[in-house]
């Protein structure tokens, strides 16, 4: 193959020899020449290429075949750190699934611990709501129950109190009617009742007397001495309806008690069946018990006063009889005897008619007095002051005592102030009469831009405050009066000292 290249070789440098020699000038032959040339170069080429080809090829196929053993070991190795690789992947699956499992355990177990803790807590927080209504329910029963002291603080008028008892019992336990019922012997009166005329029941039930027989749920409750709630007043036994009152579905009564006995009874309707509990019954009794108390200051103010009426009546009989009727006896004697005297004696007759005047003036002012306590208005309607002059005008006519009233100043004070420093007076100047042995009395009296000084000074025989006994010389009756219209009293005394009574008022702000 080396030969044959070396001859075309030498062919190629004698053909160029050829074209560049002198003697070629023919382009006709050296164009022939290099044909000829080129195609034996063209058919000796390829036999050439393709013996370099094999041999490239053999070459090729040799170096293939190595690197094929080459990469075969390098895909060997890499398959063998691949299946190591997927060994340990396989490991770290199987790992992570059990990691997973595990994950998915402790994740179950939180979430039914989280699911507890929240059962839990919403069970608390229903508590603590639960509690709060309580709480909140408690606080608004206390308050009605303050208010509803406090307007029995302030008031002893029955009907007020208990129409704001039912007005306060609706703040904590709605109703659609409620009613009032007082025990009177063996009967019910209906003493106070709201809510029906909304129901469209217009009947006024107002003073109504039911006999007590006929209400059996009534007397079971007398028997019971508690409050009793019915929810269901379609399928109770114990619930009695009367004629227009079929709408009520649920009712709740509770006695009104005192001293072991049973006052009278407050109950409550609703429309709603189901609506009352044995909590509004419980509640319900706490404004039974105020309105136990109400009627029994009530009752207890109308005893007072009829025996304050009655006190009254006997004082005005003891009154007559003391000092009028003993004047009155005192005149018929001396005019009787007034004849002879004058004509005895002339001067002595004039000294009796004039004894017989005083008398007689002296029986005109208690008679004039003693007819203004029975018509308490025209005390208010006349001035203090002259009320006091009047009283101390009845004293000295009828002792000889000197009195002396001193007023400064005058304005307008309220009816009942009136009438009480009008009787503190009267009550004093008896007591001075009764028990000072006093030859001199100053009476000082000032009202002025709402405020009042009253003073009553004796000169008698005094005493020590240690040694008068609770209730003696009228000392009681005197300073409640001062207390009921909030004014004060003071009492300064001693033995052969005489008496200071100081008494101050002052109007309430605005």
């Amino acid at each position: 193959m080396n030969d044959i290249r070396e001859e075309i070789e030498i062919v190629r440098n004698w053909l160029n020899e050829l074209q560049q020699s002198p003697t070629m000038d023919d382009p006709l032959a050296l164009s022939a020449a290099r044909a000829t040339l080129s195609k034996m170069v063209g058919l000796t080429e390829p036999v050439v290429d393709r013996v370099d080809s094999e041999q490239d090829m053999s070459e090729t196929y040799e170096d293939l075949e190595r690197r094929v053993q080459e990469q075969t070991a390098v895909l060997t190795r890499a398959t063998n750190a691949l299946k190591s690789q997927i060994t340990e992947r396989e490991k770290a699956a199987r790992k992570l699934r059990t990691a997973y499992n595990d994950l998915e355990t402790h994740l179950q177990e939180h979430i039914a611990y989280q699911s507890r803790l929240n059962q839990r807590l919403q069970e608390q927080i229903g508590e603590q709501m639960r509690i709060q209504a309580l709480a909140q329910q408690e606080r608004a029963l206390t308050e009605a129950l303050r208010d509803t002291l406090a307007t029995m603080s302030s008031t002893l008028d029955l009907d007020k109190i208990l129409d704001h008892i039912l007005d306060t019992v609706k703040r904590v336990t709605p109703y659609d009617g409620a009613n009032v019922l007082l025990v009177e012997s063996d009967l019910v009166r209906v003493a106070l009742h709201k809510g029906y005329a909304e129901m469209g029941l217009e009947t006024d039930w107002s003073n109504q007397r039911i006999p007590l027989g006929k209400l059996a749920i009534l007397q079971q409750m007398i028997d019971m001495g508690k409050a009793l709630a019915i929810p269901d007043t379609k399928t109770s036994p114990m619930w009695i309806g009367f004629p227009g009152v079929d709408w009520v579905g649920s009712n709740v009564i509770a006695p009104i008690r005192a001293n072991g006995r049973v006052l009278g009874f407050l109950s409550l309707d609703s429309a709603t069946p189901g609506y009352f509990t044995e909590t509004h019954a419980e509640r319900l009794q706490s404004f039974a018990d105020q309105a136990a108390i109400a009627i029994q200051n009530a009752r207890l103010l109308d005893r007072a006063k009829r025996a304050a009426v009655l006190a009254e009546r006997n004082r005005l009989a003891n009154e007559l009889h003391d000092t009028i009727s003993q004047t009155l006896w005192s005149i018929s004697l001396i005019s009787e005897r007034l004849p002879a005297i004058w004509e005895l004696d002339t001067e002595e007759g004039r000294r009796v008619l004039s004894t017989l005047h005083q008398l007689a003036q002296s029986a005109l002012a208690e008679m004039r007095a003693l007819l203004m306590e029975l018509h308490p208005a025209s005390l208010t309607d006349a001035e203090l002051s002259e009320l006091i002059r009047q009283a101390a005008e009845i004293i000295t006519n009828r002792t000889g005592l000197n009195i002396s009233v001193q007023v400064e100043g005058e304005d307008p004070i309220p009816a009942d102030v009136h009438f009480a420093l009008y009787r503190v007076v009267q009550e004093a100047l008896n007591n001075i009469v009764l028990h000072a042995s006093a030859s001199k009395v100053d009476i000082y009296f000032s009202s002025r831009a709402g405020h009042v000084d009253l003073t009553v000074r004796d000169d008698g025989v005094g005493f020590n405050s240690s040694d008068i006994a609770p209730g003696r010389l009228g000392l009681s009756i005197m300073n409640d009066r001062i207390q009921n219209i909030g004014g004060t009293m003071e009492i300064v005394s001693s033995k052969s000292a005489g008496t200071l009574i100081k008494i101050s008022w002052t109007a309430a702000a605005e």
